[in-house]
């Protein structure tokens, strides 16, 4: 083979093997960076709903102490988060969201809760449902990301 063939096929096996290598760097540097931006995106979107669910429970917890009449107004909005996290959140999230809400509840049916009969809530474990359900979140995220 003539000295002159040889140096342009290895010119233009050396081009073509650096396009390549240049496409698939290409490739999977964008493809790795929309998928951070995507799992960041997911992250903050449940950040953000966990964190707005949680806020809801503990005013509804709130006015189910002095309360034992169920404000059905006041649950919509709770069902309405409660109903985002069954669409985006694990077997585990959505059971400590349906727990706590349902504690809720059963807390505004009951009667009205004496100072005392509060501050005893507070050191009963049964009753930190918004806590379980912050853990059941972080464990979830941490998962995620």
């Amino acid at each position: 083979m003539d000295g002159a063939y040889l140096s342009a096929l290895a010119a233009l096996a050396g081009a073509i093997i650096g396009g390549v290598t240049s496409f698939a760097t290409t490739w999977l540097t964008t493809t790795t960076q929309a998928r951070a931006t995507r799992l960041a995106t997911e992250l903050s979107a449940r950040q953000d709903l966990y964190g707005r669910y949680m806020t809801e429970l503990a005013t509804l917890f709130a006015d189910a102490l002095k309360s034992d009449k169920v404000d059905y107004a006041k649950l919509t909005g709770a069902f309405a988060l409660k109903g985002r996290i069954e669409l985006m959140s694990s077997g585990p999230v959505v059971e400590a969201a349906d727990r706590a809400l349902k504690f809720v509840v059963d807390l505004t049916m009951g009667p009205p809760r004496g100072d005392a009969e509060v501050r005893a809530m507070m050191d009963d474990r049964n009753a930190d449902v918004i806590g379980d359900f912050a853990k059941a979140c972080r464990t979830e995220l941490q998962a995620l990301g």
